[in-house]
C-alpha cells in the first residue's frame, strides 16, 4: 500500500519564502530624446523642442534625399511638412546656443581627442542654394558650381562628430546688396577662408568651454603657419598644422638655440642623416610604410622665440619626393604617435562623407543664411548619435 507523502505548510509565525521577484524588461534608451533633451533647451517653445527632435528623427530615418517632405513622412501627420519647414526657415530660433549645447553634451559622452577643421566643397546644380559659387573641386582641382562649408570636428575614440560650422560666403553674396537681403545675410558676415574659419570657431569653443583644449589639427598650407601657431598657443590649444613644403623654418638644437639660417620644411627634413630617419606605419595601413623624420626647430614667421616646435616629416622611401609636412608643439610625442594624429582629418573626412552624407549633412538648397544654420545644427545632432554606444548614462548633466 502506498503511503503518501505529507505535505507540510510553513508555521503561520515563521518566516515566509522568499520569492525574487522577476526583473523588469530592459527597455533601450532612445539616443535621440536623450540628446534632444540636452541639447535643445535653449529652444524657448515647447513646439520648437517637439519639431527639431521630429526633425532629427527625420534625418536619421528617412531614405534618398533628405527634403522636408522626406525628412516628415516617419511622422505619419501631413501638417508636420509644414511645421519642419517654418522651423528651419522662418522661425527665429539661435542656433549658436544649440551647438554650445551638443559640444558640451557629446563632449562628456566622447571626450575629443583633438579638434579638426574640415572643409566641405559639395556640388551643386542649378542656381539655388545660399553660397552657391564656382569653387575649385579638391579631388579633381576643376572649377564646380557648389557650397563650401567649414566645420570644427571634434574627433573621438568612436569618430568625429561637428559641433560648429562657418558657410564661405564670397564677393557674390557679399558685395550684391539684392542677394544679401534675399539670403538674410546678417551685417556682420565676412569672407573667410578655411584657416580664418577655423581659428574663429576654435576661439569661440574655447570661450566657452574648460581647458585644458585637445590638440588642434589644421591644414595651414596657404596661411602663416608660424602666426596661425602662435595665436593657437596663446589661447591655450597645443597644435598639429599641415605646412607647405616651403614653410621657413629655423633649425634649434638641444639647447633651443638656432644652428643655421632659415630652411624651407622640405631642406630641413632632407637634411637628416638617413640613420636619423623613423620607419613608421603609414596612416593607410594599404599604404605601407613610411620614412618619418623630426627636426627641433621654430617657424621663421612667428612672432618670437617662443615654445620649440617640431619639424615632422613623412614620405614614402620609394619616390621621397611626395612627402607631407607638419609643424607642432607636441614635441613630448614619439613619433608613431605624431603619425597616428596627423592621420586623423583624413578618418574625420571619410565619416564627413560617409555617414554626413547618408543622414542629410549637406543637402539644404534653401536661400536662406539662417535656414542653411539651422538645418546644419540640427544634422550636426543627427549625426552625433550615430556614434552613440547602444546604452550609455541618460543623467550625463
Amino acid at each position: 500500500m502506498t503511503v503518501p507523502t505529507a505535505v507540510h505548510a510553513p508555521p503561520r509565525w515563521g518566516p515566509r519564502p522568499t520569492v525574487t521577484p522577476a526583473p523588469d524588461p530592459v527597455v533601450a534608451p532612445d539616443p535621440v530624446a536623450d540628446l534632444a533633451h540636452h541639447v535643445l533647451r535653449s529652444l524657448a517653445r515647447r513646439d520648437q523642442r517637439r519639431s527639431a527632435e521630429l526633425y532629427i528623427r527625420g534625418l536619421l530615418e528617412a531614405t534618398g534625399r533628405k527634403t522636408i517632405r522626406n525628412i516628415a513622412s516617419h511622422t505619419g501627420d501631413p501638417a508636420d511638412a509644414q511645421r519642419l519647414h517654418h522651423l528651419v526657415s522662418a522661425s527665429t530660433w539661435d542656433w549658436r546656443p544649440v551647438r554650445a549645447a551638443l559640444a558640451r553634451h557629446m563632449g562628456g559622452l566622447l571626450p575629443p581627442r583633438a579638434w579638426v577643421v574640415h572643409t566641405a566643397t559639395v556640388p551643386r546644380a542649378g542656381r539655388g542654394g545660399v553660397g552657391v559659387d564656382h569653387f575649385a573641386d579638391p579631388r579633381t582641382a576643376r572649377t564646380v558650381r557648389a557650397q563650401r562649408a567649414f566645420g570644427l570636428w571634434a574627433a573621438s575614440d568612436r569618430g568625429g562628430f561637428p559641433v560648429d560650422w562657418q558657410l564661405q560666403l564670397t564677393p557674390r553674396w557679399l558685395d550684391d546688396g539684392h542677394l544679401r537681403e534675399q539670403a538674410g545675410i546678417p551685417a556682420d558676415a565676412v569672407a573667410l577662408d578655411g584657416v580664418s574659419a577655423g581659428l574663429a570657431m576654435l576661439l569661440d569653443t574655447a570661450r566657452t568651454g574648460a581647458a585644458p583644449h585637445p590638440p588642434v589639427l589644421l591644414d595651414a598650407r596657404h596661411a602663416p603657419a608660424g602666426r596661425v601657431a602662435a595665436l593657437l598657443g596663446a589661447h591655450g590649444f597645443s597644435y598639429l598644422l599641415r605646412i607647405s613644403a616651403a614653410q621657413l623654418l629655423t633649425r634649434l638644437g638641444a639647447d633651443g638655440r638656432a644652428t643655421g639660417p632659415p630652411g624651407t620644411a622640405r631642406e630641413l627634413a632632407g637634411a637628416l642623416p638617413r640613420g636619423l630617419l623613423s620607419r613608421v606605419p603609414a596612416p593607410r595601413p594599404a599604404a605601407g610604410r613610411r620614412e618619418a623624420a623630426r627636426v627641433l626647430c621654430r617657424a621663421a614667421d612667428g612672432p618670437g622665440p617662443g615654445r620649440r616646435q617640431l619639424l615632422l616629416a613623412l614620405r614614402d622611401p620609394v619616390g621621397p619626393l611626395d612627402a607631407a609636412f607638419w609643424l607642432t608643439d607636441l614635441t613630448a610625442l614619439d613619433t608613431v604617435a605624431l603619425v597616428r594624429l596627423a592621420a586623423v582629418p583624413a578618418q574625420v573626412a571619410r565619416g564627413a562623407s560617409g555617414t554626413g552624407r547618408s543622414i542629410g549633412l549637406y543637402d539644404f538648397e534653401g536661400r536662406s543664411y539662417a535656414g542653411w544654420h539651422r538645418h546644419i545644427t540640427l544634422a550636426s545632432a543627427a549625426h552625433a548619435t550615430t556614434l552613440l554606444p547602444p546604452t550609455h548614462d541618460r543623467t550625463t548633466p
